[in-house]
């Protein structure tokens, strides 16, 4: 592994050695530029500097040993040539170097035209020498540096650019001689200097807006055309006017602009830099407002309102009502109605505009609407009743003779109606009072009043009649008789139940119906004889208040009185009498009224007694009229 490690060390330098042998040329260490002239020192050197044997060959000729890498001459005619070395400690060994000497017993001129160029210009460079040769080249110079690619005695640069300003030398070279030209400066200057947009940055609406783009040049002969862009949209494309937007600025002029100017027949165009142009509200918007719910006879204003005005502009108001103008523009920014009418109601906006520049802005509209107090309030039925049947509609209409948006209050019996009811509601105007199934607790005097209210808390009020309404005496009873009919019928059955019960303790000992009164005798009936309806005369009745647990029945005092003539199987009317004395034939019992059945019986006719039609109905004893038939 060592071994391997010291060879390629070797290696290496031995490598380094050949490198240094081969490939390196001679270097010219004086003069410092290309152009070696004669009685110039010429200094070559080989490879490094330092002390070394070294020895110089032209044109592969031994020419001289030097004990330095350096070799020093001074310049003449036959200095030219080709030169390399060989230098030993270390070995190394130079390629070779062609050294030419410029003379100076021809002279070269050079003509160029022109030598102070536009932009884009055509350059013509022409480099003479006094008699022809066969052999020989020409060759260009830039700034002291051979331009490659370059061996006639005529250059032309198309287009001139600013790269294309230096120094030019132009030269013949024959053999290890050339001939060089004196040097001539050539300048390239723009055609035209780069377009500048001109305007002002920041300006208020209606103000003077005027966008130039400025392109400077020396020759009068170039002309132009103009192109500009704003935000990179197009808003004039190669026109001959170095300008656009000669006009009041408005917001949407606001942006970013640049332009570009393009010499005609030059074939070159430049861009300006982008610049920013603000164009400010001169003034807000206006906004229109009124002095609230004015009514007839009462002042009207009319304000509208600027905001922000930072140009701080004087301004100037015109008012328009449905369209019309209704003053010339003034200072003034109210319209005043001393004495409102209805024909000042209207939609109202207004118009401001700058005085200094044609800028105007409009308001949006508002409606003013003058009112009227609310006056003669009626209360009606829409179906004009009064009585209402059970789960009937009822509406009610508040109806005025005039005014203008009017609020609404109800009242029945006097205490205030709210819109929170689930069994009657409100429209949405507020005048119309809606029950869709009526029923006994809707009843009683209802009211309306009509209410509207103007500028400085100022009310007016009007308040309807009464309207009385009520559930109908059929409803009432048929409502009764719904609602009493399940008790009834749990009475009916119980007593049904006990009178059996009773009738089955007694046997069939009596037959006779012994109706229980003041006295304590009882006497027996034959067992086929029943108690005939005529054995009981008329019933009379007294009057009994109502019970707490059914308001709807009434409960009556009812005597009847035995005939004291009266034949099982019945007596005409003319043999019947009535006791006066004994109160064993006197009892006491209680009937049922049915109220139903007394309305749907009433009836005209005369009793025998003369005490007219009975208008009761007793469901446990038979009527007069039947015991008659």
């Amino acid at each position: 592994m060592k071994s391997i490690g010291l060879f390629q060390i070797f290696l290496h330098l031995l490598f380094q050695r050949t490198r240094q042998a081969h490939g390196i040329e001679p270097q010219i260490i004086c003069p410092r530029n290309s152009v070696i002239q004669e009685g110039d020192t010429l200094k070559l050197q080989c490879g490094y500097s330092g002390k070394r044997h070294c020895y110089w060959y032209k044109n592969n000729r031994y020419v001289k040993y030097t004990d330095t890498s350096i070799y020093e001459m001074v310049v003449d005619r036959q200095s030219g040539g080709i030169y390399r070395c060989h230098c030993y400690s270390p070995n190394q060994r130079c390629d070779s170097m062609k050294v030419v000497i410029t003379a100076t017993d021809m002279k070269v001129s050079l003509q160029i035209e022109p030598r102070a160029a536009l932009r884009s210009e055509k350059i013509h460079m022409k480099c003479e020498i006094p008699r022809p040769r066969r052999r020989g080249s020409f060759f260009w110079l830039k700034n002291g540096n051979v331009m490659s690619g370059s061996f006639e005695p005529k250059k032309t640069i198309l287009l001139a650019e600013k790269t294309d300003e230096a120094q030019y030398r132009c030269g013949f070279e024959f053999g290890y001689s050339q001939w060089l030209s004196p040097a001539v400066n050539v300048t390239v200057t723009e055609l035209f200097s780069k377009p500048e947009l001109k305007s002002e940055t920041e300006i208020f609406e209606g103000e003077y807006l005027s966008v130039e783009c400025i392109a400077k040049t020396d020759d009068s002969g170039i002309h132009f055309q103009y192109s500009f862009w704003k935000n990179n949209e197009t808003l004039a494309v190669n026109q001959v006017q170095h300008f656009v937007l000669k006009k009041p600025a408005s917001l949407n002029d606001s942006g970013l602009y640049h332009c570009e100017a393009n010499a005609l027949h030059r074939g070159v165009g430049k861009k300006s830099e982008v610049m920013h142009i603000s164009v400010e509200e001169a003034f807000s918007k206006p906004t229109l407002s009124d002095n609230g719910q004015v009514f007839v006879g009462q002042q009207l204003k009319v304000t509208c309102e600027v905001k922000r005005n930072p140009s701080r502009s004087s301004l100037r108001y015109v008012f328009f009502r449905k369209g019309q103008a209704l003053n010339s523009p003034s200072i003034g920014k109210s319209y005043i109605v001393a004495h409102a009418q209805l024909e000042d109601s209207g939609t109202y906006l207004c118009e401001v505009m700058k005085t200094e520049s044609s800028v105007t802005k409009r308001s949006d509209g508002i409606s003013v609407k003058i009112h009227l107090p609310v006056v003669g309030a009626s209360l009606v039925s829409k179906d004009n009743l009064t009585v209402i049947a059970a789960g009937d509609c009822l509406v009610l209409q508040c109806q005025l003779k005039k005014g203008t948006a009017p609020r609404f209050l109800w009242y029945r019996d006097n205490l205030p109606l709210t819109n929170n009811s689930e069994s009657y509601h409100f429209n949405d105007e507020g005048n119309e009072f809606v029950v869709h199934s009526f029923e006994a607790h809707h009843g009683g005097r209802y009211q309306c009043v009509a209410i509207n209210r103007g500028i400085d808390e100022m009310m007016f009020n009007t308040t309807s009649n009464y309207f009385e309404v009520a559930l109908s005496v059929r409803s009432y009873s048929t409502e009764v008789a719904a609602s009493v009919f399940p008790l009834l019928l749990i009475t009916g059955v119980i007593a049904v139940i006990g009178f059996k019960l009773r009738q089955k303790k007694q046997g069939n000992s009596s037959k006779v119906l012994q109706p229980q009164c003041g006295a304590t005798e009882t006497r027996s009936q034959p067992a086929s004889q029943e108690l005939s309806p005529a054995n009981f005369e008329f019933a009379v009745i007294g009057s009994f208040p109502n019970i707490e647990f059914a308001p709807n029945l009434v409960y009556s005092v009812v005597t009847t009185q035995k005939s004291k003539t009266a034949d099982i199987g019945g007596v005409s009317s003319e043999d019947r009498r009535i006791s006066t004395g004994e109160p064993n034939d006197y009892c006491i019992i209680y009937a049922t009224l049915n109220h139903k059945k007394v309305t749907e019986r009433l009836d005209t006719t005369e009793m025998e007694d003369g005490s007219g039609a009975d208008t009761n109905v007793y469901e446990n004893l038979p009527r007069r009229e039947e015991n008659e038939k």
